[in-house]
């Protein structure tokens, strides 16, 4: 299978930087423009909504993913709404979602951490903490005026992270990213490469990259697309938390050799990936 790339999307991956499109460009991935109407590809790039990816493959039925897989991933309430449907179950921090007109559920527990279904936008530092019912309703505030006034907001249960280093948001957690094509688990990367270079707890051990494997392989079966990626955060006891599922064809990294393996995977051809401290195999 061809892997693809937007032209559209080079000027806004030069401005973050994002390499993703330089790696596929020298793997050979093909322009979408060039490609056949009828020709079969996967396409990588940005989430720009859903009017405008279905626009973009309305005239090409054997492009992926279909918007429809994309769809049920990009919410981590309906994912969240997905893998109880199906009985997977997962640790994952207890989450509450508050509607526009809801009241705060009576069980909250404080503190927790507020984002969108869609975004976990962090303004700085402990911000996206609350630790209080005020702290709540100003978070939730700040995140409907710059999402939407009728944004769902999630409200998770605040996990006391195991620190990967330092970053502009203050402390990176210990973070990894589950790669997972065709529904198989294939490689895993440390979440925040892009801003810390030798982070604290790596490699994890073995046994954790097979629980997280394993579980990565539960959620898959949840949904559709080839390509998902599934992260995961670890507390400062080591206990591992499932934290969100997302298309993979969307998915960042900073991790070259690890998306490089995943996009031959993608593509059906074999190909090694030699494990270093921050990514590797599964």
């Amino acid at each position: 299978m061809k892997v693809l790339y937007d032209k559209n999307d080079l000027p806004y991956a030069n401005t973050l930087p994002d390499g993703r499109f330089e790696w596929l460009i020298g793997l050979g991935a093909t322009e979408l423009s060039e490609l056949g109407v009828d020709e079969a590809g996967f396409l990588f790039g940005y989430d720009h909504g859903d009017e405008h990816y279905r626009k973009l493959v309305a005239k090409r039925p054997n492009l992926l993913d279909r918007p429809d897989d994309r769809q049920e991933l990009l919410r981590l309430d309906v994912v969240l709404q997905r893998l109880d449907e199906r009985g997977i179950q997962i640790r994952t921090p207890k989450t509450w979602v508050i509607e526009i007109d809801d009241r705060p559920p009576p069980d909250l527990e404080f503190p927790v951490f507020v984002r969108t279904a869609k975004s976990s936008w962090k303004r700085g530092g402990t911000q996206s903490r609350a630790n209080n019912l005020r702290q709540l309703n100003d978070e939730m505030e700040l995140l409907r005026r710059r999402f939407g006034w009728d944004t769902p907001i999630l409200v998770r249960k605040w996990i006391d992270v195991a620190v990967a280093g330092k970053w502009m948001f203050g402390d990176a957690p210990q973070e990894i990213r589950v790669w997972i094509v065709d529904q198989a688990p294939v490689a895993w990367s440390f979440h925040y490469l892009q801003v810390v270079q030798s982070p604290l707890g790596f490699p994890p051990a073995r046994d954790d990259l097979l629980l997280l494997a394993g579980l990565a392989a539960d959620i898959a079966t949840a949904f559709k697309s080839r390509l998902i990626v599934a992260d995961f955060i670890r507390d400062r006891r080591g206990n591992w938390y499932f934290l969100e599922a997302g298309p993979g064809a969307v998915a960042g990294t900073a991790h070259e050799p690890v998306f490089k393996y995943v996009v031959e995977r993608v593509r059906g051809n074999p190909s090694s990936l030699i494990p270093d401290v921050v990514g590797g195999l599964l």
